[in-house]
């Protein structure tokens, strides 16, 4: 009896923590939109993410997920942005000369992260579904999608960022080998090819 309601209060809480993350996500592009003039087409804005764990080293990566140096994105199954940036993700990198590290999808399940990729059209890049957010909370301290992580090559986090649009996170990628050190120091390997 008591195992059963620990199960359902871990579900529960687990659900919670994803509906969070999503809303987290929404209130900041809205907030983004009303600043912008409350316009019908998402702003380009990139901003920090002040929980981000920078400087720290992911020591392990999940299965799935390609080796450092490179950007990762977040993205989650109930954020409405995330589900209109997701199917540009696979053209961007293609395009930009970006390393990708992978794409993290923050789910409440197993089923509704593999939707969301298959749906999308994901299923051919590095990616790995993370069951309630732990990995991308624990490893990377991000709480809101959708985000884009720096990553040295020895698995430090340079830079973390919520953006609004591939072509606000593409300016946001440039600035990262800028020398000035406005990004952080940053740099992001030349890409491969992810197709």
């Amino acid at each position: 009896m008591i195992t059963a309601l620990m199960v359902t209060l871990l579900v529960l809480l687990s659900l919670a923590v994803v509906i969070l993350f999503a809303m987290l996500g929404e209130l900041n592009a809205r907030i983004s939109e009303s600043s912008a003039g409350g316009g019908t087409r998402r702003p380009e804005s990139v901003q920090p993410l002040p929980d981000a764990k920078l400087g720290a080293t992911v020591i392990e990566f999940p299965d799935g997920l390609a080796r450092p140096p490179g950007v990762l994105l977040v993205l989650s199954t109930t954020c409405g942005a995330c589900q209109e940036l997701a199917p540009e993700a696979r053209g961007f990198f293609a395009s930009s000369g970006v390393d990708l590290v992978g794409v993290v999808v923050s789910c409440a399940s197993a089923a509704s992260g593999r939707e969301f990729v298959a749906q999308y059209g994901l299923a051919d890049l590095p990616g790995y579904v993370d069951v309630s957010g732990q990995f991308s909370m624990s490893a990377l301290g991000v709480g809101m999608s959708p985000a884009a992580v720096a990553l040295s090559p020895d698995g430090v986090v340079r830079s973390a960022v919520v953006f609004s649009s591939f072509n606000a996170l593409s300016s946001w990628i440039a600035s990262l080998d800028d020398p000035s050190g406005a990004a952080g120091g940053v740099s992001v390997a030349p890409g491969k090819d992810l197709v």
